[in-house]
Parts: C-alpha cells; structure tokens; sequence
C-alpha cells in the first residue's frame, strides 16, 4: 500500500485523533508495555510484519504522535472480492475488569475515509461484536475481562486500520490486495445431514445483547438459558437472563428472566442448565460469585436457590452436569485475591431431601474444591463435564495464558480432571498448542478403571479427539478433523448394536462466516467418518435499492453476514438422538455502523477502571420466575434467530 502524501498526512491526523485522550505530558514519547492485543484468525495467533506499511514510517508516525506510540503492524493479504474474516481480542488479567479494542480506518485505497465510523462498511467490511460503539471515527467494542471485534468482508482495494487495546498504543493492521491467507477461510464442505428430523425457530430477537444459548432436555421438554434485552432495541446495553422451555407436543414455547448481575457484555457463557427427570439446575455465575437456581417441577417454579461458596468474586463459564443418582457437579473459574491464578473450582451437590415418590425436594453442597490453577494472565475456556453411569466424574477443561515480552504470545492447555467413584481426582494433561482455544469437551462410556474417555479440542490444524481407555489415566491423541479456525465442539458417544458410535458437533470456521457442522463415526475414532453441514453462512452484498436514502451512496457496497453468533451453540443427547440449539444472527454493516453512533462521546477513553461505566441490569419484562408465561412470537426480520435442532 503506497500512500500518497495527501492521504499520509490524513493517516496522520487521524491517528491523532484516535490517541487525543492519552498524552503525555510535554509531548515527549513515553515508553509503554506491549499491548494486550492479539490479531488472530479464529485460533490462529497471526505474527508481525518485520517491516512497516509502505509509503508511511512507523518512526515518523511516533515523534508525530508523541505518544502513545506505534508498536507494530500486521500486513494480511486477501484476493479482491473474496471473503476474508480476522478477530481483534484483548483481555484484563484475571478474567474480570475493562478490555476494550477500537479500530479507526485511516486508508480505503489512495482514498482517506470519511471519518464518521461508516467507511468501513462502505468499504465492504463487517465489523462486528459485543458492546459495538461506533463514534468519533472509530469502532469499538467492549467486554468484561475479555474482547473480541471481529472485521469480516469483500474487499475491492487496500485498506489501512490503526487498532489500539489497553496501553493505546498503536498497531497497525494492513489488509492489502494479494494471494490466499490464513484469514481466508476453508471453503463449504460436508454433505447434508440425512437424520435431521425436525428444525423449529422457537424464539428471535433483534438486541445486540441476545445470544449464548444452553440446552437441557427432560422428557417433552426442552429448557433453554441465554441471554436477552430489549427485543426491539438493537444497540441497548442492557441485558437479562431469559429462560425458555419448549414443549415437543405441542410446539408451545414459555419463558422466564431473572436480572442478571454481571458487567461482561456477552464475550463469556457464564450460565448453564442441566436436567434430569423432573429437577431442573440453572447456574449461574454472578458479580459476587455463583447461583444455583433448582426446580422440582420441570421449571414451572424455582423452590431452591443457592450461593455456592466460591468467594464473593467475578467467577466465570460455570458448567454443571446431573449424575443418574441426581449428584450435582457445577465448575467454574474464579480469580485468586492476590493475582497469583487463576482456579478451577469444583462444587459437588447431593440430594438432601425426597418426596414419596423418591424425587429430590433439596439439596445439599459440599465445600468448594480447587482442581487446577492456571496463570492469572489467563483466558478460561468453557468446560465440560460428563458423570459415567457408574458415577464417575470427568471433567474436560482448558484456559489459554498469555506472555509478555517483545509480543504477547498465547498457550493453550488442554486438561482432563477424572475421579472415578469414591476416590480422589486425578488430574492430566492432554495436549497443549500455541492457539487461541475456545473449548474442550468430554463425553464417556463404561466406568471405573475401564471407563472410555474421548475428549475433543481445537488444534492448529483442525479439532482433534484424544481417548483414554483407562478411565482418564493416560490419553491417545487422534488424527485431526475439519479445518483450522474450527471450534466449539460437542462430543457424544454410545454403544450402538456393538459399536461405538460418535458425534462432535462443532462452530466450523468457513469462507462465508461461521456454521455449525457434524462429524460421525459409526465404528469408534479409528472407522471411517462422515462429514456433515447442519448450517450454512451468507456473506455478500446488500441487494440493490436495500439501503436507506439517509445513508451516502458509497454505502451501496455494504455487506451483509448471516452465521452461527458468537458461542451461538449447545447440544445435548436426549435417548439416542442429538438435540442442538443454536443461534443464528444476520448483520448489515452499514446498519451496525450507523446504528451505533450513539455509544462514543468524543471524549470516551479506552482504559476505564472498575466496570463499565453507566453499566445497569435490564429488568426483564413481566414473566414468571419460572417457566411458564408464553413469550412473543418469532419475528423473521429480527437479526436473531433461536433454533432447535434434532438429529435422530
């Protein structure tokens, strides 16, 4: 990219404007700490250029600017007119405080952008994120201990955008006209799935703050638990716990809400629901620690709630599982007080009371148990869970850590935590990789020292199965499957006529946006697998005469993304058969742009201690504390849509 000196100098004041509310006093450059910021392409950490844009000198730009500082650019190269996608993620240590990443487009070919937050949607580009602001010339997104904005689109020119995180120091990222990269995605694959034997939209929603979907299943009965806000008002800040249950008889869909305590703006699933027979758990993770919400009844009321005893601190991704016996495991991470780690704590909950039928009334908790510690440098991920039907206890978890130095760098680790019955917990490692990671999950067959464990993670190249055939003593790590970038998987297995069948359903990372994809294996890891696409993502211009009048021409080149949102997946097995929920969100750039010029005050700063300013819980709208009261119809034209999944 050769910029004109006209545009240069636009580069110039532009990042001016990006640094104005952190100088240093006499204007002399001050020296900062790398920024906590990665560029990544799904899980791929994306490396430096060694030698700055063309046409524009990092030195010059930093006595320019005094400070902050340029610390580096990336140079990512992409053919014209074909879908890329990147991700911008930040993050506080120790799971909880402000991350913030902002993007200002300083260049769209030899052309110096408007300035007015919608030139990159303009350019073809598809910002996108929790807590989207845009203001001030620049995008920005917004999350409680971790962020990701993520920049997806067609391009027609180069392009030039300056990125700042937590220190506001500037890195540059050039998207340029050129061969294939790791952020062009894999092309559509997977044949369609022949054994879907029902697909239901139960609920939709047009709030930036709706998504994270979990899923629990009882009989006729599906329970839900996501996050919601106002339906009707895209970029309102404020959120609630929503919670749905759908009846398979009848089709009829009805809800609860709670409000929810915590500052995050949707970057952590921090809730969860697990069902057996009539007792319905919902947990939750909360401002000041952890909530058991329990139902007796299906979910028609809450008789219990509970606040486990894991310290009056921001825990997050709690997970829980019911045992056949109705014992209770619920995870979850929660910061060390003296920024030493960060923990994985267990809680385990056990039946304290029965009716005449012998089904629980009460439960009781035992004392929180730590399993492992990770880096208070760390990003937790999800956790799973699975109780043996002999009533052994696995758990699959992971967290990436992240370094400092010249570059942050980022490690994954994979782990694997068993206790068989009436022993103590053994904990292993499982792999470990240089990725960004999202999730590890597990899922078991048999019991005791012979338990079969298979445990599915991301890797560089793909996801991957590791197995252990001795009830979690030792794993075999697998060949990998689908392609790099792909993640969120959900493992299941069975016995089926003699063999072993499984399923990992997964968020597959394609050239048009996310989908939620299938791999099986009819004969145990080692057979043959199968491949299916359960979902398919759009990407592409918006349709001529679509955009309003009150936007400029230029946004005729808008695009529009339909894909799987953001941890937009959960699956359960119900007998035999998988049912998955998943959530599925249409964007429009312009519409994201323009829409959310009402969040950045020239004076908005990137470095707001504590929790996000003017952050209030959304009261729900009138519905029952349980789950009984009927919800709003499914609205098509909402950018959410909720759908219910199942696979026989």
């Amino acid at each position: 990219m050769r910029l004109p000196h006209p545009t240069a100098c636009a580069v110039l004041s532009a990042l001016w404007l990006l640094s104005a509310c952190d100088t240093s006093s006499g204007g002399v450059p001050q020296p900062e700490p790398s920024a906590r910021l990665l560029v990544t392409a799904d899980t791929a950490v994306l490396e430096r250029a060694a030698t700055p844009p063309d046409g524009v000198s990092l030195d010059r730009l930093r006595a320019a600017l005094a400070a902050p500082h340029v610390e580096a650019n990336y140079r990512l190269t992409t053919p014209a007119d074909t879908p890329f996608a990147f991700d911008l993620v930040s993050w506080s240590a120790g799971g909880g405080g402000i991350a913030a990443v902002a993007v200002v487009h300083l260049a769209d070919g030899d052309r110096v952008p408007a300035g007015d937050g919608t030139s990159l949607a303009a350019a073809g580009i598809v910002p996108n994120g929790r807590a989207l602001r845009v203001g001030n010339g620049r995008v920005e997104a917004r999350g409680d201990g971790f962020v990701r904005l993520s920049l997806q689109g067609r391009i027609e020119r180069d392009q030039l955008l300056a990125v700042t995180s937590d220190t506001g120091a500037i890195t540059l990222v050039e998207l340029r006209l050129g061969d294939r990269s790791p952020i062009n995605r894999q092309p559509r694959d997977g044949q369609p799935q022949p054994d879907v034997v029902a697909r239901h939209t139960i609920y939709s929603s047009d709030s930036m703050s709706f998504g994270l979907p979990t899923i629990a299943v009882s009989g006729d009965r599906t329970s839900i638990v996501c996050y919601e806000g106002d339906r009707q008002a895209a970029f309102g800040d404020r959120r609630y716990e929503m919670r749905l249950q759908h009846d398979a008889a009848t089709g009829a869909v009805a809800g609860g809400g709670s409000v929810e305590t915590s500052a995050d703006t949707g970057y952590w699933r921090d809730h969860e629901v697990a069902a057996l027979h009539n007792v319905l758990a919902v947990v939750r993770a909360e401002a000041d620690g952890v909530r058991v919400r329990l139902s007796f009844d299906r979910g028609a009321t809450f008789a219990q709630d509970v606040e486990l005893p894991v310290g009056a601190v921001q825990a997050r991704l709690v997970q829980t599982a019911i045992a056949a016996d109705y014992a209770l495991a619920v995870v979850c991470w929660r910061p060390r007080s003296d920024g030493t780690g960060l923990d994985l704590v267990l809680v385990e909950g056990h039946v304290a009371g029965v009716d005449g039928n012998g089904s629980p009334t009460w439960f009781g908790f035992d004392a929180p148990q730590v399993v492992h510690t990770m880096p208070f440098e760390s990003a937790p991920l999800t956790t799973g869970l699975a109780w043996s039907d002999g009533g052994d206890l696995v758990i699959g978890y992971g967290a990436t850590w992240f370094t400092s130095g010249t570059v942050w760098t980022s490690t994954t680790e994979f782990r694997c935590a068993t206790r068989r019955h009436g022993e103590v917990l053994r904990d292993r490692l499982v792999d470990r990789e240089e990725i960004l990671g999202m999730d590890p999950t597990v899922a078991v067959l048999g019991r005791g020292a012979s338990m079969r464990i298979y445990y599915a993670y991301e890797t560089r190249t793909g996801l991957r199965l590791a197995t252990s055939v001795d009830g979690g003593d030792t794993f075999a790590r697998g060949p990998s499957f689908g392609h790099p970038g792909d993640h969120l998987p959900a493992v299941f297995a069975r016995d089926v006529a003699g063999a072993v069948r499984l399923d990992v359903l997964y968020l597959a990372a394609r050239e048009n946006g996310t989908e939620l994809h299938q791999a099986r294996w009819l004969g145990g890891p080692a057979g043959p697998r199968e491949d299916f696409a359960l979902t398919e993502a759009r990407l592409g211009p918006l349709p001529g005469g679509s955009v309003p009048t009150i936007w400029s021409p230029a946004a005729s080149g808008s695009m529009r993304s339909t894909q799987v949102a953001w941890l937009g997946f959960d699956a359960v097995r119900d007998g035999d058969a998988l049912v998955a929920v998943y959530d599925e969100v249409t964007v429009e750039a312009m519409y994201l742009c323009f829409g959310g010029g009402a969040g950045l005050p020239p004076s908005a700063g990137l470095s707001v201690p504590g929790v996000f300013a003017g952050f209030q819980p959304a009261a729900p709208p009138p519905l029952a504390p349980g789950m009984t009261e009927p919800v709003p119809p499914v609205d098509a034209a909402h950018a959410h849509q909720l759908v219910l999944l199942r696979i026989e």
